[in-house]
């Protein structure tokens, strides 16, 4: 096996076992990649480094997959927009759990890791403005502190899960109420229904 088709062997599973458990140890990823802890060392220096590599692979999916739906429903209405994005934001957050909560509690890449997700998300740049001009098309007299507010709540659905499994250690019955289609679908359309007042 190649240099490069190991080292994406190692981020592959770290990042589903990151999916699966909030914490992670090198021996975890180094037993998963049948293969020893120097070795994943060798490739990337450090856990840390691994883990940077991984959330920064997870980020740049995101923004790929958001912007697909963008594209993919150009023309439609802003409701289509906005529920596919939801959807997406919320399917995310039920199916990687794990790595929001690694992201925003884990100490060893707390700052790092959670910083760059809010710079990517949060913060003014060409991603976030071009999300925000998609958004806007079908309102353009919509003024900026309440395009915020609505985009701050459009992906508050990352949010809900990761608060439900962090609060307390036997989660399960809520968090598969979140996973029930029908409570989806009722949670998604009232998020719309308060974004677009």
């Amino acid at each position: 096996m190649k240099n490069n088709e190991i080292k994406d062997k190692i981020i592959r599973e770290t990042k589903s076992l990151l999916q699966k458990q909030r914490t992670v140890t090198i021996k975890d990823i180094a037993d998963t990649c049948y293969m020893n802890i120097a070795s994943v060392n060798y490739y990337f220096g450090s856990k840390e480094f691994l883990i940077q590599q991984v959330v920064s692979e997870v980020i740049e999916e995101l923004k790929t997959k958001i912007l697909h739906i963008l594209y993919e429903n150009k023309g439609k209405s802003k409701s289509v927009v906005l529920e596919e994005m939801i959807g997406f934001t919320y399917t995310y957050a039920l199916e990687n759990i794990g790595i929001l909560s690694y992201l925003f509690l884990n100490q060893d890449m707390q700052q790092t890791s959670s910083n760059l997700l809010v710079d990517t998300f949060f913060s003014d740049n060409d991603f976030t403005r071009l999300i925000f001009k998609e958004i806007t098309l079908s309102n353009q007299a919509i003024d900026q502190q309440t395009l915020y507010a609505q985009y701050m709540i459009m992906f508050s659905s990352f949010c809900m899960p990761l608060f439900i499994s962090i609060s307390n250690k036997d989660n399960s019955k809520q968090l598969e109420t979140f996973k029930d289609d029908k409570f989806r679908a009722v949670f998604i359309k009232e998020l719309l229904r308060v974004i677009e007042g």
